[in-house]
């Protein structure tokens, strides 16, 4: 069966319908998981799944890796520039980096802190960057000279830095930077060395492992001098585009997820942690208000369960023509 045989197209169209047709239904029952989940204040959740509207607030943000803005969870999805055979081109999924620390979500009736962890995002663009061009722009970066950014001075990542990042996010190395207290530009050595224990603090917390003996610090080397240094990415060839995501402080979210009570309460004020449940997978964080989320689902549900039906009774239809059996 050649590459161009209509037949083969029909088989992966009825299979590609077939799956979109069931997931129209996952999604179906996330709507509906969200329509008979009013949302509530705040000070009234209890234990089990909630629905909370409210502005991200915090103590410490960290920095995106495409725009240095402060944030409490980024996710940014990799794709790389693709060409086949016959050299058509196109994105394809490379990475996905999401990392973050919690955060509180408060409205007029009390706060309750948050673990975004495993959590479904629907956020708005942050920004949208393509980066490389090939074996020159490898050329260059191996032996150009490299523009130094900090996210202290108020700069933003450089070519060279993002394409560092692509291969750290690929090898799952990317750590984020948290955002320093000092002002951009100044310098401050003891203070520098707080802020690096601690970025070593968030480092093990977000990897889920403790660093120790020449990687602990070396790490902490990397971050004296400016930012923590892995290695450079096997991936400097190619093309890539960062699509990047980020919770706010200030910006109102839509939770949906799980509440448990909080393993380190500061107060009794802290009791409860809004997180991805064991029973209940649900767990959506999202920009848009109530209404807005659930008309987006609903729609994505019948395109979905619609379309995929469609595709697939099509290409069935081809396929039994195609051997006389219609």
């Amino acid at each position: 069966m050649s590459s161009d045989d209509p037949t083969m197209y029909a088989v992966l169209g009825f299979g590609a319908g077939i799956y979109w047709f069931l997931k129209g239904f996952r999604v179906y029952r996330k709507y509906r998981v969200l329509a008979d989940t009013p949302a509530i204040p705040i000070r009234s959740i209890a234990m089990g799944l909630v629905e909370i509207h409210g502005s991200a607030q915090g103590e410490e943000t960290i920095y995106s890796p495409v725009t240095y803005t402060p944030c409490y969870f980024y996710k940014v999805e990799i794709e790389k520039w693709v060409k086949d055979s016959k050299g058509r081109g196109s994105w394809k999924h490379h990475a996905t980096d999401q990392k973050g620390l919690r955060f509180y979500l408060q409205d007029q009736s009390g706060k309750v802190l948050v673990d975004a962890a495993g959590a479904e995002l629907d956020l708005n663009q942050n920004v949208r960057r393509v980066v490389g061009s090939g074996f020159g722009r490898g050329f260059t970066s191996l032996f150009g000279s490299r523009q130094k950014t900090d996210p202290r001075t108020g700069i933003g990542p450089s070519e060279d830095d993002l394409l560092e990042y692509v291969g750290k996010a690929a090898s799952g190395l990317a750590i984020p930077k948290l955002v320093s207290n000092l002002a951009p530009g100044e310098s401050d050595p003891e203070v520098t060395r707080t802020q690096a224990q601690r970025e070593l603090e968030i480092m093990r917390q977000l990897r889920g492992q403790k660093s120790q003996g020449t990687g602990a610090l070396g790490a902490l080397g990397g971050v004296l001098r400016g930012g923590i240094s892995l290695g450079r990415g096997s991936s400097w060839e190619g093309q890539y585009r960062l699509t990047e995501y980020c919770i706010v402080p200030g910006f109102q979210y839509d939770i949906t997820g799980s509440c448990v009570e909080n393993p380190q309460p500061r107060d009794t004020n802290d009791r409860n942690l809004i997180v991805k449940g064991e029973n209940e997978p649900t767990f959506l964080i999202s920009w848009r208000s109530e209404k807005e989320l659930e008309g987006s689902l609903r729609s994505r549900a019948m395109l979905h369960v619609f379309g995929g039906g469609a595709l697939s009774v099509a290409c069935l239809a081809f396929l039994l023509v195609k051997l006389g059996w219609l």
